[in-house]
């Protein structure tokens, strides 16, 4: 009896059988996952039997033609190639999220929903715009109901007008708004927590909730500009990406390391961050995606621009662990000025190996 009582005393938490460990380990974040991974070797084996695995984003890109349209997997490093639809020919992507693009040509308001796996193709309702938009973004595929189509506009100073566009409508609903926001050059827009998140030139931000339809620009302090860089660069090759309620901006200058802000709704401000942990970030000017727990060759606590490498099957990444980028060498990294500002990242489907 004695020796039980003080075998159960010298017990401690490495101890725990591997079904319990399992079942707390189920229940942690990636992050926590990880940490409690590094306790002892009970707790490596119980914590990565847990973990899943995140599917990367793809690379999609262009050719000069603009008639095809290529992929890139940064898993495993293969390309794809696939025709672009006839009627899609000199299109251009405005936006990208779960699998589909939100495209028009040029000189057109002429929108359509494209998915470039399974070719579907979803033509929207004229929008009967004369001198085009500031603002595109949709919150999820509009497979689902909830699908919500976003365009902003600003047709004089001081008003806003927003229009909104879902399935099975057969024209778009209109809105106009008393605002001073718009200076917008980029599209920085992140739907998250039910809103549209819309950041401006002078990084004012506004959001827009399409179930309650108010539009609010935000009391939010803007991020604060290093005093080594330059005005014209703070404005450009930015990056806005959402992660479980989460909104993170990542501003790159020339070569040096990029800057993480974390938005904070509670002290309303963008907290500076160090590094994003266990954050994964494939970032580009129309699209940004986030991932926890990456394929094997990928690197974590880092940033995957959509470049690739001159004469090297891999992309331009930058490590905040190991602080630099990858391959080791300068990199014109300012987004908002590259040819490659119009590639994007895209969620592939599970069966995409299938569909291309």
């Amino acid at each position: 009896m004695e020796i039980a009582k003080e075998k159960a005393e010298n017990q401690t938490w490495r101890d725990l059988p591997l079904e319990l460990l399992i079942s707390v380990m189920t229940n942690l974040e990636i992050e926590d996952n990880v940490r409690a991974s590094a306790v002892c070797k009970p707790w490596y084996e119980a914590a990565v039997s847990v973990r899943i695995t995140d599917q990367p984003p793809w690379l999609m890109y262009f050719p000069m033609s603009r008639n095809s349209y290529e992929f890139y997997n940064p898993s495993n490093s293969k390309r794809h190639t696939k025709e672009l639809p006839k009627s899609l020919a000199g299109s251009k992507v405005r936006y990208s999220k779960d699998g589909w693009l939100l495209m028009c040509k040029s000189i057109s308001t002429d929108f359509v929903l494209f998915n470039p796996f399974t070719m579907d193709l979803v033509v929207l309702p004229d929008l009967e715009l004369w001198h085009g938009y500031q603002l595109v973004g949709f919150s999820c595929a509009p497979t689902s109901s909830d699908c919500v189509v976003l365009i902003i506009k600003d047709y004089d100073p001081g008003h806003v007008t927003i229009r909104t566009w879902s399935p099975g409508e057969t024209t778009w609903t209109s809105m106009q708004v008393s605002s001073q926001f718009l200076d917008a050059k980029r599209n920085y827009v992140v739907f998250s927590n039910g809103l549209f998140y819309c950041l401006n030139l002078r990084n004012s931000l506004a959001g827009f909730d399409p179930s309650l339809r108010t539009w609010n620009v935000l009391d939010i302090s803007p991020p604060v500009c290093p005093d080594h860089i330059d005005d014209e660069s703070w404005y450009e090759g930015k990056f806005m990406v959402g992660y479980k309620g989460d909104v993170f901006l990542i501003c790159t200058f020339g070569n040096a390391e990029p800057l993480v802000f974390k938005l904070d709704l509670t002290l309303r401000v963008w907290v500076k961050k160090e590094n994003i942990g266990s954050l994964t970030i494939f970032g580009s000017i129309n699209s940004c995606e986030s991932r926890t727990y990456v394929h094997e060759g990928l690197l974590r606590d880092s940033i995957y621009f959509p470049k690739l490498c001159d004469n090297e099957n891999r992309c331009v990444t930058y490590s905040f662990d190991e602080g630099r980028y990858h391959p080791r060498r300068e990199h014109n990294v300012n987004w908002g000025k590259q040819p490659s500002s119009e590639n994007i990242w895209i969620e592939p489907p599970e069966n995409a190996l299938e569909l291309i």
